[in-house]
């Protein structure tokens, strides 16, 4: 199972390379979101690949996760940005105010992202990897079977699901929560979806609540960050009022859903 499951995640990941060094659209979305994968695919079943050469994958998929992150969520707030500025009807010049800083921080962050892909952490990570996907490093543990593993792995992903719901109080934990969900997510999507397939809808289910979970604080943070950009730069000017509203409309609206969202895992996860 694992073998191929990390097997079609290193597949997504050099299929999606040259796309995002390129700066298609959402093509560095959709690698960032395969490496975020296999982090969590990893980190879900670490009890069951060994311990060393897991930890030394995963802490380079992480750092250039990060490098990807950056530019993403520029590429993001860039959007939202021009979206926001559309709808309030703002001038060429207050809308020229808030986006090109974005758009020139957006082309230097994928700069970066490149030049760390080529760099020798790069050649690094994807020895490893190319390596993974012919042969896992797998743990004395391996041999369970697959479908006990799977169910145990859900259910503590969901419990740390459960766990960062409880501690929710600040933006931090929200993030946390975030991370939670979306581990879950991926750990029930690898599992159910080819090659895998093994697992069915009740596991389906409870990875669409972690979806809807990651994707509310999503949106709440992405809303709060494009209110925070549009402060730094509105210069006290009241014609960025409308859109520092709609962001704070956006981030409420967010919130007011997660109760119903967290309120459907525990009903999933039952």
């Amino acid at each position: 199972m694992l073998t191929l499951a990390v097997g079609d995640l290193v597949r997504r990941i050099h299929y999606r390379v040259p796309a995002a060094l390129a700066d298609e659209p959402d093509a560095v979305h959709r690698l960032r979101t395969s490496v975020r994968r296999l982090r969590n695919v990893l980190a879900a079943f670490r009890r069951y690949l060994d311990k060393d050469a897991t930890a030394e994958l995963r802490s380079l998929l992480k750092e250039w996760g990060d490098v990807l992150g950056r530019t993403r969520d520029l590429e993001v707030r860039a959007q939202q940005a021009a979206a926001a500025a559309d709808a309030a009807g703002l001038d060429e010049q207050a809308r020229s105010a808030l986006l090109d800083p974005l758009l020139t921080a957006h082309e230097q962050t994928h700069a970066d992202a490149v030049r760390w892909s080529r760099s020798g952490r790069g050649q690094d990570l994807d020895r490893l990897l190319t390596e993974w996907a012919a042969e896992p490093r797998l743990g004395e543990r391996a041999a369970r079977p697959a479908t006990k593993a799977s169910r145990r792995a859900v259910r503590r992903q969901v419990e740390r699901t459960r766990g960062a719901a409880g501690e929710l109080t600040d933006l931090e934990s929200a993030h946390e929560l975030r991370k939670a969900a979306r581990r879950l997510r991926h750990t029930c999507e690898a599992i159910t979806r080819k090659p895998v397939g093994l697992l069915g809808r009740r596991t389906k289910d409870v990875g669409s609540a972690g979806q809807r979970i990651q994707s509310l604080l999503g949106d709440h943070r992405d809303a709060l960050l494009l209110a925070e950009h549009v402060h730094t730069h509105a210069n006290g000017s009241p014609a960025y009022d409308a859109v520092v509203g709609r962001c704070q409309e956006r981030a409420i609206a967010a919130l007011a859903d997660l109760p119903a969202a967290l309120g459907e895992l525990e009903n999933r996860a039952r």
